[in-house]
């Protein structure tokens, strides 16, 4: 019996080594790679980059195209909104005059809309004041290195 087992166990073919898997050829976490959260796709941009995409193709965009038009350039800000996880808030503010948008990240068909406007940039909040973005080509939201922001501003005042 014991010759057995030992001659069995010597007679068995090695386990083969399963083979790899082939490359795909591209790097998940390079930029612009997708990757899937919760069930949905999101692209490599990040939130901030994607509000200002849909802020720049809504009729709040439009807007901000033309106040750019008549009040020159204008300081940007772009930033979680309070309370909500998918929520942006965009800011774009002259020095006598500035509104704020809101842009639901979550809710794709949801229009952006009007959270606030105002007079005085000393009205608003210091989150909404964190310049971060800038108006180019006519009015295009996009964001922008911190240093970057500041070497404008400081050629502007």
């Amino acid at each position: 019996m014991r010759f057995r087992l030992r001659h069995s166990r010597d007679h068995h073919p090695a386990p083969q080594a399963r083979p790899a898997r082939p490359s795909l050829g591209r790097d998940p976490a390079a930029r612009g790679a997708r990757t899937e959260r919760g069930g949905v796709e999101r692209s490599a941009l990040g939130r901030f980059e994607r509000a200002a995409a849909r802020f720049n193709a809504s009729e709040a965009g439009h807007t901000v195209r033309g106040l750019v038009k008549t009040l020159g350039d204008p300081w940007v800000s772009v930033g979680a909104a309070a309370g909500a996880l998918d929520e942006v808030r965009v800011t774009v503010a002259w020095d006598l005059s500035w509104y704020q948008w809101g842009v639901d990240l979550g809710d794709e068909a949801r229009p952006v809309y009007e959270l606030s406007k105002g007079r005085e940039i000393s009205e608003l909040d210091a989150a909404s004041r964190q310049w971060n973005a800038s108006a180019i080509e006519g009015g295009r939201i996009v964001i922008v290195a911190p240093g970057r922001r500041l070497a404008q501003d400081a050629t502007r005042r």
